[in-house]
């Protein structure tokens, strides 16, 4: 159980990492989209405008000399408010507010329809939009080497730090659904994982107490075999000791079927096969299987309660070595002569004795595999301790609950409460 807590952390781990990778690649793709779309639109509105200045220098000089002042002059009325004019790297005209460095911006090779640049500058965010201006009519005079380029810059420090904070944000609302989504899943895997847990400790206790009950009985039998090879013994003798040898072979294999059906009923995926039975013929298999043990203890086996007539929804072999558990451990806590109770009503069917009864501090302890109330008695019977864990168990895979209802010397009522 513990690899799988360790697979269940190892999986959430991963998920968390690749999950805030996919977001922030989402995230950051979104964010540079916004900025494109910015850039895209400005670019727009910076060639329409030089365009309209082409359009107007053309019509104002279609004819005639140009000059760098009567350039200035078209291009001061018709580009939008933040352009520039620069003639080799001099400004002849500025309308925007924000100082850029020219030299820095690489204007040798421009790109269709401009190039673009996102410049931080005393804390603000400025989109600088560039382009080799199309003033063919003036270059057409223009000395060799003198080259014209107009600027676009518009303040976007608003619609950055909107977008930056806007990406922040899902990043955080990413991490925060990322750690949910990892909790949960521990949740879950811990939720699937803890039947099987508490599966796994039960057999594994279920294996040590096994383990600590074949001790003895192989230590008697390895003990009287070795006895019976090595040392001439008399008839009695040997009889005694094979006769032991048999008893305690005996109880080894009762002890393995029982073993082998408790360990099937905690697996998870154990499976009933559920079905309407009359209390009638489930309390004749029960009679059946016990009246010889009955009869050999000079005892009887008495039916009580409301069942005529009435069925149960169960597994009838399953609760046929309900009852026949819970007479057997009746047998041995009562005296020879004793009435043994067999009973059924609407809701419930139980076993109850007159025998010597169960102390308070122990009703909770004798559901547990192995445990024995009265060990040294308990031991000589050929007891197990197995019985009610074994019925505890049975009762679980019906949906049902087993009570305990017992007093000092008045004897034990155990009883199994179907859900109507």
């Amino acid at each position: 159980m513990t690899m799988i807590k360790k697979i269940a952390l190892t999986a959430s781990i991963m998920l968390f990492v690749l999950t805030q990778i996919f977001s922030f690649y989402v995230i950051l793709a979104s964010h540079q989209e916004k900025m494109k779309l910015l850039k895209e639109k400005e670019s727009r509105l910076f060639v329409n405008a030089e365009q309209n200045c082409v359009k107007e220098f053309e019509r104002v000089f279609a004819g005639g000399s140009k000059n760098d002042t009567v350039l200035t002059y078209c291009f001061r009325e018709n580009m939008p408010e933040g352009s520039a004019l620069y003639k080799n790297g001099k400004a002849l005209f500025n309308s925007s507010p924000y100082e850029f460095d020219v030299d820095k911006i690489n204007t040798e090779n421009p790109e269709y329809p401009c190039n673009s640049k996102l410049e931080k500058i005393n804390g603000r965010y400025l989109l600088v939009l560039y382009m080799q201006s199309n003033l063919k009519y003036f270059r057409s005079k223009a000395r060799k080497g003198e080259a014209y380029h107009s600027f676009y810059v518009q303040d976007i420090t608003s619609v950055y730090m909107n977008s930056f904070y806007l990406t922040l944000k899902e990043l955080l609302i990413s991490v925060l659904a990322s750690v949910s989504m990892a909790a949960l899943l521990v949740y879950l895997i811990k939720k699937i994982t803890r039947p099987l847990y508490a599966v796994n400790e039960t057999q594994r206790q279920l294996i040590g107490s096994m383990s600590h009950e074949l001790k003895t009985p192989l230590t008697a039998i390895k003990g009287y075999s070795e006895t019976l090879l090595s040392v001439k013994l008399s008839k009695e003798q040997e009889e005694r000791a094979l006769q032991y040898i048999h008893k305690e072979s005996m109880r080894l294999s009762r002890l393995s079927e029982k073993m082998m059906e408790l360990t099937r009923l905690y697996e998870p995926e154990c499976k009933i096969e559920l079905e309407y039975v009359l209390v009638e013929d489930l309390f004749r298999a029960v009679e059946s299987s016990v009246n010889y043990n009955l009869k050999q203890k000079g005892m009887t086996l008495v039916r009580e309660g409301e069942f005529y007539g009435k069925k149960k929804y169960l597994d009838a072999d399953l609760m046929t070595s309900f009852l026949i558990n819970l007479v057997n451990n009746s047998m041995m806590a009562s005296d020879r002569g004793s009435f043994v109770y067999l009973g059924a009503d609407e809701d419930s069917l139980w076993v109850r004795d007159e025998g010597c009864g169960i102390h308070p501090e122990e009703l909770d302890k004798v559901r547990k595999a192995f445990y024995r109330v009265d060990k040294s008695r308990s031991r000589k019977s050929g007891n197990m301790g197995l019985g009610l864990a074994l019925c505890e168990q049975i009762a679980a895979v019906h949906h049902s609950t087993m009570e305990l209802e017992s007093r000092i010397g008045e004897g034990t009522k155990v009883s199994i409460h179907f859900k109507l």
